[in-house]
């Protein structure tokens, strides 16, 4: 089994938790800079990563060269599941409301929240605003 982080804190301290819980003769490896700089800085061609690599943030994914993704292109506002076309097509899906991963684990509360939350950001868009935002992606977008 590969499991591969960001390089972050936390990726730190599973690597540690790694090295304590599985067998002494079990090889654990951690990337220098995390699979992000890896992905960044290894040509595809000598690669050993295959897919895309999940990110806490607008991106949802990026691929090799930090590359947009092509298969998980959104995420679920209510869950936070990446999801792919397919899913996005999926008869469980509704935009800012659920996907198939949590339609059924939602409760009446939750689903009435996102409801009202959804409402929000398309009358936003209405006034070609943007409901909610962070600032450095609103930079970013506006330099590159």
């Amino acid at each position: 089994n590969n499991t591969t982080g960001t390089g972050g804190i936390r990726c730190e301290k599973a690597t540690n938790a790694c090295l304590k819980m599985v067998p002494s003769n079990t090889e654990v490896y951690h990337l220098e800079g995390g699979i992000l700089a890896y992905l960044d800085e290894i040509p595809v061609e000598s690669s050993l990563f295959d897919g895309e690599c999940y990110v806490f943030d607008k991106r949802i994914a990026v691929s090799h060269g930090l590359s947009p993704p092509t298969t998980f292109t959104s995420s679920c506002y209510a869950c936070r599941h990446p999801l792919s076309n397919d899913d996005l097509n999926d008869k469980h899906y509704a935009k800012g409301l659920h996907c198939r991963w949590c339609i059924d684990r939602l409760s009446e509360h939750q689903k009435e929240r996102f409801q009202a939350r959804q409402r929000q950001i398309e009358l936003a868009a209405e006034r070609g605003e943007v409901h909610i935002h962070d600032p450095k992606e609103l930079v970013h977008k506006l330099s590159a």
